[in-house]
């Protein structure tokens, strides 16, 4: 048996707690083409430090709780880079320090992708979507982001009592605080429905012929769900699923 040798004076070995006790390993020579064959920790190198280094697996258990990993893709939507004194020397900026000597900062940068954040908050969406039928098959944000947070649609604005009620709702949420958006447009119910998805607002309040029994229609986009609601109470409805407490 041999002495364990080091690999030179102020070089870091770090061994992977996996490795600890295994015999007999082939490894990197640190040469073209090149491995070493039976290689031991301990006998053939001596460590500085062990730790976790190596890449996980899904399936192994979390270092923290011990529930299995799972692996999953990401998007990333915002960064920081260490760029040293790359720009800054070239450039030729510099600033004075404490003590008020001239010195070359060392530059970073960082960066949000807004568009990104606004692609995955639409796919994360989109991914709850479980029947092709179901409402709202199109783009949709949640509120936090949304240009309005609920849009009023007259289905028929032909028809006095249908728009004088829709303007109503409509006013009674804005004065609470909530993000609205009237439609009472001359068109098709159709067409306001699908201007409404396109825009992405997360939940719309129908006022059409169920207004003779005292209901409108509210379609939750974000759960894929619609309810008939008295029209004295959507207001208070749509409050609780914003979140809003009204003054």
């Amino acid at each position: 048996m041999t002495a364990a040798k080091t690999v030179g004076d102020g070089t870091t070995v770090v061994l992977d707690n996996a490795l600890s006790g295994r015999k007999n390993m082939i490894c990197g020579a640190n040469k073209l083409d090149y491995h070493l064959r039976n290689v031991t920790p301990g006998v053939d190198f001596t460590a500085t430090m062990t730790a976790d280094v190596r890449n996980i697996n899904e399936g192994e258990g979390c270092p923290k709780c011990g529930a299995a990993l799972k692996l999953g893709k990401a998007v990333e939507i915002g960064h920081i880079f260490k760029l040293g004194y790359k720009y800054s020397k070239s450039m030729g900026a510099s600033v004075l320090d404490k003590d008020g000597k001239e010195v070359t900062p060392i530059m970073g940068s960082y960066g949000i992708g807004i568009e990104r954040i606004l692609t995955a908050a639409i796919e994360q969406a989109a991914a709850a979507e479980t029947d092709a039928r179901a409402i709202g098959n199109s783009m949709v944000l949640p509120a936090a982001i949304a240009p309005f947070e609920v849009v009023v649609t007259i289905t028929n604005t032909s028809e006095t009592e249908m728009l004088e009620k829709g303007e109503a709702i409509a006013a009674q949420m804005s004065k609470m605080g909530v993000d609205v958006l009237l439609d009472d447009r001359d068109e098709r119910a159709g067409v306001k429905f699908k201007d409404a998805d396109l825009v992405g607002i997360p939940y719309r309040i129908n006022v059409g012929k169920k207004l003779a029994e005292g209901k409108v229609e509210l379609v939750d986009r974000l759960q894929r769900t619609s309810t008939d609601v008295a029209v004295e109470d959507v207001a208070g409805v749509v409050l609780e699923k914003l979140s809003v407490v009204s003054c």
